[in-house]
């Protein structure tokens, strides 16, 4: 069974038909596909709802103006929802020791969130908090004040040191004092800190949970997870009845990794490529679907997803719109090149800490397939280049400037873009990675090499264009060149001699 690890590390593109063991098998450089189904619903045709998921506890660098800023660029795709992850990066008063990891975020230090969902409510976007139970960011922390609220693993084994920026230890549900601490940590940040919120996600996870002890394997471990669901959610709702709760199907579908519980049709049920349902997914009064494809894949790829959610009768689309800004302190998804590195924009070194990332032209390109496709879903790839075109080089766009652009965030966003890095094309950095951790054939070598070969030809005309917005994409050419210096170059030569 593929892991919501798995598909993190392995990638989200959309390729519907291909066999899942098999795109799981053949490693990081390869995607996992979208659930198929033998008889999927009649296509209705009209416009697919859109949602955003963003880790906000890991862009600790954005203040108030810039988060005003890429609310306003979600309202002009049509985005309805959005997902701020707050855990760990609010400064709880009962629980300090959630965000000492986080101490200098400019939301620990500002506390502006209130204000910027205020302001999202003028931009018509409704703002989701987010949270894992007993885990994940904030959460995991507590555990290394009180280590006797450790998760067990199935062996026995007390919990593992792991996370993503936030590195700490999964909790045991089933002691008083974490399920004490995990209602008073999500009530303070609701209730205390930020009751203007539309509602919450309430982010279950498959990653390390407790199961071992008296959690006793997953299923047990899930109904002790809804027991925090159910009474938290009815809390919400008697503060207000028309709150968005959103939650995983684990505690709905059952077998290896879930529960068999009663479903509220109050809540709306996000899915994704490790957690798909679509038996239980037609019961749901609303359902979702999230993949990573907008921050790591092709635009056809978002076509895919968005083609896939209207095919099987979802609400909406609410795919990961995320972006780092930590330093990350330990190898992250095992890409030890990071570890001391302060995180870029979507791995753009030349992307401020503190500016829009969304205005970047070659971001633009899937925030474009999101708002073209969810409006039209079938929209045909030539209205969507004219369309693209127009977005980001105005009127005056020209096939060989759409041409080149689609280049360039092919360079950067192929297949093999972790979360954090560019492509390999794009990262000498991120290929050396991959050849010390055998992850790269040789035919994936003579690919960089191909695209190395082509790029001075579209470097030389973005720089020799009379449109300023064509000369946007200079420093991208340039980060690549710089990127791929002679001691870079020599390494790639030499494999391809081999």
């Amino acid at each position: 069974m593929v892991s919501r690890r798995d598909v993190l590390r392995i990638g989200s593109a959309a390729l519907a038909g291909t066999v899942l063991d098999a795109a799981v098998s053949a490693g990081p450089a390869h995607a996992v596909p979208l659930p198929r189904t033998e008889n999927p619903v009649t296509p209705a045709g009209g416009p697919v709802g859109r949602g955003c998921y963003l880790t906000f506890c890991r862009i600790p660098t954005a203040g108030l103006n810039t988060w005003k800023s890429i609310m306003d660029s979600f309202a002009e795709d049509g985005v309805e929802r959005v997902v701020l992850w707050m855990g760990g990066a609010f400064r709880s008063r009962r629980y300090p020791i959630t965000w000492q990891y986080n101490r200098a975020h400019r939301n620990v230090v500002e506390n502006f969130a209130g204000e910027l969902i205020d302001y999202a409510h003028t931009r018509n976007i409704r703002v989701l908090l987010g949270f894992t139970p007993y885990t994940y960011d904030g959460t995991n922390q507590y555990a290394l004040v009180r280590p006797d609220l450790k998760a067990q693993q199935s062996d026995g084994k007390l919990a593992r040191l792991q996370g993503i920026h936030s590195w700490g230890y999964n909790l045991d549900p089933t002691k008083a004092d974490a399920k004490r601490f995990m209602l008073d940590y999500a009530r303070e940040l609701y209730f205390d800190f930020y009751p203007n919120a539309d509602g919450l996600l309430i982010e279950s996870s498959d990653i390390d949970i407790c199961t071992g002890g008296d959690c006793g394997g997953a299923r047990h471990y899930y109904e002790i997870e809804f027991e925090f669901v159910r009474r938290l959610s009815d809390e919400v709702w008697s503060h207000n009845p028309a709150a968005d709760i959103i939650v995983h199907p684990n505690y709905f579908v059952g077998g290896p990794n879930g529960a068999e519980l009663p479903y509220d049709p109050r809540w709306t049920v996000i899915f994704s490529q490790w957690t798909v349902d679509l038996e239980f997914a037609k019961k749901v009064s609303r359902a979702y679907y999230f993949d990573l494809n907008v921050i790591s894949q092709p635009p056809a790829n978002v076509a895919e997803s968005v083609r896939w959610v209207r095919d099987h009768g979802f609400a909406a689309y609410f795919p990961s719109q995320e972006f780092f800004t930590f330093v990350a302190q330990h190898a992250e998804f095992n890409e030890t090149n990071l570890v001391g590195r302060r995180l870029r924009p979507f791995g753009f070194d030349f992307l401020g800490l503190d500016e829009n990332p969304y205005r970047d032209p070659v971001v633009t390109v899937n925030r474009v397939a999101l708002r073209e496709y969810a409006g039209n879903p079938d929209l045909p790839d030539a209205d969507f280049r004219a369309h693209l075109g127009l977005a980001v080089f105005g009127a005056a766009a020209t096939e060989q400037n759409v041409t080149d652009l689609l280049f360039l965030h092919d360079f950067c966003y192929g297949r093999d873009k972790s979360l954090f890095s560019l492509a390999v094309p794009a990262d000498p950095r991120a290929m050396r990675d991959r050849l010390e951790r055998g992850l790269l054939s040789f035919g994936d070598l003579q690919s960089i090499q191909h695209r190395l070969a082509a790029l001075p030809a579209v470097a030389d005309r973005i720089r020799r264009s009379r449109n300023p917005l064509v000369r946007r994409l200079i420093p991208h050419t340039r980060l690549i060149e710089h990127n791929w210096d002679h001691d870079s170059r020599d390494l790639l030569a030499a494999h391809l001699r081999a």
